[in-house]
């Protein structure tokens, strides 16, 4: 867990069961930062990709999509660029850029750009706007901004994104991708978000009713809100996604992050 400024983040990627006994590779990657615009606004960048479980090297196209992804959003508010002024453009550009870099990859590697496949979700979040990118399955989480008087309820920012048939998905290596974007600008501003892969999403998400389980986010939320500056919670995250409970539940891979700079209540005394 790392705090700058308002901010209090902690995310982990962990190693699905079924995959530990294949011995393979944890595919999923996520990356939280808080960038500086050219008007000294903190921005919060957060990504997580899952890498599909029958490419080879989709662990390895998931850490480039993270990473890349926050070094090009550096560079785009380094130019006096807002969130607001964020478009669908932006994100087919670094689609472009990303899938140059896997092509290269794939031809020293003698292989498909099929083998780095991965899915993508990401939310850039400023003072009074945020925007949300996704490719496939996995989720955004946001708390509620319309609330008042304390009311906490949390609300996703698109559905998880199935391909035509079960257990299908859309990847950020698709040729076709760009039909596949989903994309948003809130002209809110956002206290609280979590991004996660596809390994949670059925804890974290009902199904039937198309609603955020809220008691699976509302603990941890109020933990994060009380932490130091300075303490990590990434290790106990990663603890409660490794953990027997998580398991019994789903064998994927994992990848949960969580960020809160909603401001702590304090009763006053006399």
């Amino acid at each position: 867990m790392m705090t700058k400024n308002n901010w209090k983040y902690s995310y982990a990627s962990v190693l699905g069961s079924s995959h530990k006994n294949l011995h393979s590779p944890c595919q999923d990657s996520s990356k939280c930062q808080v960038v500086q615009d050219a008007y000294g606004e903190e921005v919060l960048v957060a990504v997580v990709s899952d890498g599909a479980g029958s490419a080879e090297f989709s662990d390895l196209g998931s850490s480039i999509a993270c990473s890349l992804f926050v070094k090009e959003l550096s560079k785009y508010f380094a130019e006096e660029r807002r969130v607001k002024d964020l478009e669908r453009s932006f994100f087919e550009n670094w689609i472009d850029q990303y899938q140059d870099i896997i092509s290269s990859h794939a031809k020293d590697f003698q292989v498909t750009v099929r083998e780095f496949a991965c899915t993508f979700v990401a939310a850039v979040v400023g003072n009074d706007h945020a925007a949300f990118f996704q490719v496939g399955d996995g989720a955004i989480v946001v708390l509620d901004p319309e609330l008042e008087n304390g009311g906490e309820n949390y609300n996703w920012t698109f559905w998880p994104d199935k391909g035509e048939y079960e257990n299908t998905t859309f990847f950020i290596t698709d040729s076709k991708v760009k039909k596949n974007i989903q994309f948003d600008v809130l002209p809110k501003r956002i206290e609280e978000v979590s991004l996660f892969t596809d390994g949670i999403q059925h804890l974290s998400l009902h199904y039937q009713t198309k609603t955020v389980h809220n008691p699976f986010f509302k603990p941890m939320f109020q933990v994060l809100r009380k932490v130091e500056n300075g303490e990590n919670l990434n290790s106990s995250l990663e603890q409660f996604l490794s953990s027997e409970k998580i398991n019994e539940k789903t064998d994927d891979d994992k990848t949960l992050l969580l960020a809160s700079r909603k401001e702590v209540e304090t009763i006053d005394s006399d």
